[in-house]
């Protein structure tokens, strides 16, 4: 009897037939059972379909049809008999074998019974029916397939409803299971793998779903999972597989925490003590694991666990460079993601900085890079950016090369919102190109191929318009400071010189190609095309690789590839033609941008005058590319209103230097530039003589100009420093047209002008300053100053007629230079002495002349420095002078100080490489060793004659010490392993000799020679240097040394110790106390009578090639050298006491005095380049 309310299961027929028969049965009785309610169902009528639908002819039944419908009428049957299923557990296992099978056909939606696997999918997990597979034994493997096979079968194009009954299936096993198999964890695990997230993206959200919904319960298996892997890497070496494995591990981790951080409660704690390791790549890896899952965009590691984030700091200070790397690579996208974390992130950054490996440098350079513009705006402190300004100089050039990399990178971002005028991005990424531009003080080709890459790919892309790239151009160019516009200069000047060569290059091909290859012609043409693959090569990183490469391009006789090189090099095409070309394309600045350039002087905007400068500039360097804008610089100079007639008319006198007839020279254009001289200021004056003097054929009208300028000379004019400048102009370039007035000129500029006074002008000055800046001074003073100018632009141009009557002539002059030398007079001649007049310049000219480097003011020291580097460096002056520069030993400016120190040891390069030169290096040491024994500062307090009294005074600790800093500076730019036997052959050699002219200081000379050898033997030592002795002679400069008359004599002096027993004891102690590595320290550090500025390499101890500055920016005050008595007298040598040269006080820095007026442009910064001069 059914109950009352219950249903009872009609079907009777028995589960047998052919395949259709069964299949048609199993349909109804599976149409009935789906109707059935599980409360109101009779039970016991479900008895007799129960045990025939297990039978293995069924649920092993070839036919697909008959499997998934008996696997439909069990899972109703489960459903209605739940929670009590009417099967064994033995019967159970067959029936979740059956299920589990059948499931797999879910993957096809487009089979015939797709209907079905989904109906026994939605059962299963609806009713949670499978859950009773957790209450079986030995059913691991059925719940392994399971859990296998769904993800396997799942897709992300299968139906949602569909994911969603799988994600609920497996839920409940996890849910209900006491113990899950091992290989379950694993599967699930395996989908976070990035292989498996991106094949099957659906088995990978699968994965994440259980991790969220199953958290509580999956949480100890993960944990397990990863402790037993830790631990067995943390008591032993790991081999490479097991690494690799272990490397996984810790990937899944990274992905867990993205997906599911839940599951990671207790595994953090664990790679917190990984970080504690002694095993480096286990180290490494989790401080690389940690540092991604902190960056994670919706992490809360960091908050979360404290002290695992602060155990994470911690690596940065890691004893491997590899492990602090890491640590700094991490910080990208977690400095992106966690802005609040940003202030303790960037000072770690900063520290890392200044690391002793070059390696960890390059890589926090390298990391600063990558941060998109809000990040470094808002997120890295501008004092980290400026270091990574100062790295741009680093000693290790990978370090340079990351460093100059991203500060190019970080301003081309930055750039649209500084071109916006913005002012935070100004002023956190303006600075930025000053200090790229800097490296090239470094003087090394491989850092210039950096700044080339950055300037011509980076700073100066070569796309956009020729406004927009001219707008570019002069945005960069204003911000530039003084160092930073030189080094763009250079940048130009190499790129021109690389042009030239280039160009050469491809003539000789050309030449090749028509000339027969067996003749004298075709050898002179091998010979010359190496002679330039040279050149052009020595300017490049890896010169072999370079020659090889064009000696190879040489014999290709390619006519295409000519013509390709020298359309890149045609400066007057558009850039859309040039746009592929790269160094020698000067890209930056073609005839498009020039053009542009020309139209911004004469407006009144704000870049007007950075315009200006860029055309004086580029006239400088590259005057050829004005050929075709001369008509428009002229028909802007006759517009009565044009603002930049300066500008165009220094523009227009380079040109006219170069190509003189190629200037206009009809007669509107001569009467344009001859109103200059009469109505237009001092600078127009001086540029529009300078281009009437260089016209051809003009002679007569220079003559008539020079006659009219000479009649109306008048110490009262108010023209008088304008017709100067004239005069002086015309003395340097038409000297056929002045020599016409010559002596009236002389005689006034002589006797009325500098010779006299103006009273009212006597009182004018009351300042205390040292030093008035040139635009500030009155003009009469100006005009002296013109006056001396007109003299010495006559005595160039003597150099080149009959030696005798120039000397005749120049003596005068030069008489009348000494003077205002000696007597440290306000005026100071900036002059070149030709070898003619080398004669000249006696021993005690030359000694007043070196001390100069170390006058009080800044700007006098700086300004005889630079003039000496500039013509050494162009040959113009003898390389005695090398040794002036060795007196900047004491400079005060470390800046200033560190270019000269570029500058000697660039110089003693290129000496060496001279094979006519070979000793000129080393000769400089004596010249050295003169200026210092007749140096005020280091006279004897008692100097007998007798130089072997026992009763005589030595010098002071101090002063030795003072001396040793000059002779070390020596060292330290032109001694090296090669030369060092030859050197201290010479220090020795002059205690054979005596001064030349007088007996007074000797003694000083043996001292200096003593400590000399005693610093060369030192710096050997330190260096592994091997001494040996000189095999050759030496011939000391004849008008400093002279012999001694008595063979005894010498080898007395030669054998007598000069140098005081308690210095040498002051400096072994001093060189026991600190590493060997320490003992060539920064010039000037030793000296302690000034304070100590900012070390080179910034204080943090890290090897730098630059200056040590802080920032970009020009320091507020300069220090400056003590202030010299003048001398009443000129002795033949130098013998009073003078107060120590070495920097105490501060006195104001002095902007760059203008010197396109009275003379021809010096172009840019000594320090700036070897190619000082365009070919």
């Amino acid at each position: 009897m059914v109950a009352p309310g219950l249903t009872e299961l009609k079907f009777r027929q028995k589960l047998t037939g052919n395949a259709a028969e069964l299949l048609r049965k199993l349909k109804e009785l599976h149409a009935e059972l789906k109707t059935l309610e599980q409360d109101a169902v009779d039970r016991d009528s479900l008895t007799s379909p129960i045990k025939p639908l297990i039978d293995a002819s069924i649920v092993n039944h070839k036919d697909k049809g008959v499997r998934i419908y008996a696997a439909c009428c069990i899972a109703d049957i489960l459903r209605l008999t739940a929670p009590d299923a009417p099967y064994t557990k033995s019967q159970l296992k067959v029936v979740f074998s059956l299920f589990v099978n059948e499931l797999r056909h879910i993957v096809n939606p487009s089979g015939p019974y797709f209907s079905m696997y989904y109906y026994l999918l939605e059962s299963l997990s609806a009713v949670k029916s499978i859950i009773l597979i957790t209450e079986l034994k030995n059913a691991d493997g059925i719940m392994v397939e399971l859990f296998r096979n769904t993800f396997d079968d799942v897709r992300p194009q299968q139906a949602k409803n569909v994911q969603i009954c799988m994600s609920e299936l497996l839920q409940h096993i996890i849910d209900e299971a006491e113990n899950l198999p091992q290989e379950i964890v694993d599967i699930i695990l395996a989908q976070f793998l990035h292989k498996h997230k991106f094949d099957n993206p659906a088995a990978y959200r699968l994965a994440c779903d259980l991790g969220n919904n199953c958290a509580d319960k999956l949480q100890r298996y993960v944990f397990q999972y990863f402790s037993d892997i830790i631990s067995m890497a943390g008591n032993r070496e790991l081999s490479h597989k097991e690494l690799e494995d272990f490397k996984t591990v810790h990937q899944l981790v990274i992905e867990l925490n993205k997906a599911t951080p839940a599951l990671l409660l207790n595994v953090i704690p664990q790679l917190e003590e990984e970080l504690k390791l002694s095993d480096v790549a286990i180290r490494t890896l989790a401080t690389k694991s940690l540092g991604e899952m902190f960056a994670e965009k919706t992490s809360q590691l960091a908050t979360q666990y404290e002290s695992t984030w602060r155990a994470w700091l911690q690596r940065r200070n890691d004893k491997v460079p590899q492990v602090r790397i890491v640590w700094v690579e991490s910080l990208v996208n977690l400095i992106k993601a966690h802005g609040t974390l940003a202030k303790e992130l960037s000072e770690g950054l900063a520290e890392k900085l200044v690391d002793p490996d070059e390696k960890v440098r390059a890589a926090v350079c390298r990391t600063i890079g990558e941060f998109d513009y809000e990040t470094s705006l808002h997120h890295i402190q501008k004092n980290t950016l400026i270091q990574v300004g100062h790295r741009c100089r680093d000693k290790k050039k990978s370090v340079s090369k990351e460093a100059i990399k991203t500060l190019s990178v970080l301003y081309s971002q930055a750039y649209p919102e500084i071109e916006n005028g913005t002012k935070t991005a100004v002023s956190q990424f303006g600075w930025m190109p000053s200090a790229i531009l800097h490296a090239v003080y470094v003087n090394d080709n491989e850092i210039f191929s950096y700044v080339d890459n950055a300037v011509f790919t980076t700073l100066f892309p070569p796309r956009g318009s020729p406004a927009s790239r001219t707008q570019r151009l002069i945005i960069i160019f204003a911000a530039l400071d003084d160092k930073g516009r030189t080094g763009f200069l250079s940048v130009l000047r190499r790129s021109v010189d690389a042009r030239f060569y280039m160009t050469a290059f491809l003539q000789i091909l050309k030449a090749q190609e028509a000339s027969p290859m067996a003749n004298k012609e075709a050898e002179e043409l091998e010979e010359k095309l190496g002679a330039i693959i040279k050149i052009l090569c020595e300017r490049l990183p890896d010169p072999v690789k370079w020659s090889l490469l064009l000696y190879k391009y040489g014999k290709i006789h390619d006519e295409k590839f000519v013509k390709s090189i020298s359309d890149c090099m045609d400066s007057r095409l558009s850039l859309k033609e040039i746009k592929k070309a790269a160094r020698i394309s000067l890209t930056p600045i073609n005839s498009e941008v020039l053009s542009e350039l020309i139209k911004n002087v004469g407006e009144s905007d704000e870049h007007r005058q950075v315009s200006g400068e860029l055309l004086r500039s580029i006239s400088l360097i590259y005057p050829t590319i004005f050929k075709d804008h001369l008509a428009e610089i002229t028909s802007l100079l006759r517009d009565p209103e044009f603002t930049g007639a300066a500008d165009s008319l220094h523009t227009l006198a380079e040109f006219a230097k170069q190509f003189p007839k190629s200037v206009p020279a009809d007669a509107r254009a001569k009467e344009t530039l001859e109103s200059f001289l009469e109505s237009g200021m001092v600078r127009q004056a001086i540029h529009a003589t300078i281009v009437l003097s260089n016209i051809p054929n003009n002679a007569q009208a220079c003559t008539d100009i020079a006659e009219s300028v000479v009649g109306r000379l008048a110490v009262t004019s108010t023209r008088l420093l304008k017709d100067l400048a004239i005069l002086s102009q015309l003395a340097l370039y038409s000297p056929q047209a002045f020599e016409s007035v010559s002596s009236s000129a002389v005689s006034f500029i002589i006797k009325k002008l500098l010779m006299t006074n103006i009273p009212e002008q006597e009182t004018m000055y009351e300042s205390t300053e040292d030093w008035v800046e040139k635009q500030d001074l009155d003009e009469y003073s100006l005009s002296k100053i013109m006056g001396l100018k007109v003299l010495v632009n006559r005595a160039i141009v003597l150099l080149e007629s009959d030696a005798i009557s120039a000397q005749d002539a120049v003596r005068p002059v030069f008489k009348l230079l000494w003077t205002l030398l000696s007597q440290e007079g306000e005026l100071v001649a900036e002059k070149n002495t030709k070898p003619t007049y080398e004669k000249m310049v006696s021993v005690t000219d030359y000694s007043h002349l070196a001390l100069v480097i170390q006058d009080p003011v800044y700007r006098v020291r700086h300004g005889l420095a630079s003039r000496i580097m500039k013509y050494l460096r162009s040959k113009e002056l003898h390389i005695r002078y090398l040794a002036v520069l060795i007196l900047a030993a004491h400079e005060p400016e470390d800046e200033w100080r560190m270019q000269v120190r570029n500058f000697l040891i660039h110089q003693s390069k290129s000496q060496e490489s001279a094979e006519s030169n070979l000793m000129l290096n080393e000769l400089t040491l004596a010249r050295v060793m003169h200026l210092l024994a007749n140096h005020p500062d280091f006279v004897l307090k008692t100097s007998p004659d007798n130089v072997f009294s026992d009763a005589q005074e030595t010098h002071t600790v101090e002063d030795l010490n003072l001396a040793a800093r000059y002779i070390e500076f020596y060292l330290e730019t032109m001694a090296n392993s090669e030369n060092v036997s030859l050197i201290f052959y010479i220090a020795s050699l002059l205690k054979t000799v005596r001064f030349a002219n007088v007996n007074e200081h000797t003694q000083n000379l043996y001292v200096m020679s003593d400590l000399a050898q005693y610093l060369i033997q030192e710096k050997s030592r330190s260096h592994n240097w091997t001494l040996t002795s000189y095999p050759g002679q030496v011939k000391l400069p004849r008008e400093l040394f002279a012999p001694f008359g008595q063979s005894d004599l010498s080898a007395e002096i030669s054998k007598k110790s000069y140098l005081s027993s308690e210095w040498v004891r002051a400096r072994e102690h001093k060189t026991e106390r600190k590493p060997r590595v320490q003992i060539e320290r920064k010039m000037g550090q030793a000296v302690k009578r000034r304070s100590r500025s900012p070390s080179a390499v910034g204080g943090d101890g890290v090897e730098d090639g630059g200056d040590g500055e802080e920032g970009v920016s020009s320091p507020a005050r300069t220090k400056r050298a003590k202030k010299i008595k003048s001398l009443e007298h000129v002795p033949e040598e130098p013998i009073r006491r003078m107060a120590s040269r070495v920097a105490k006080a501060k006195a104001t820095v002095y902007k760059d005095v203008d010197t396109s007026e009275g003379e021809e442009e010096e172009g840019s910064d000594a320090m700036a380049s070897d190619q000082e001069n365009s070919p």
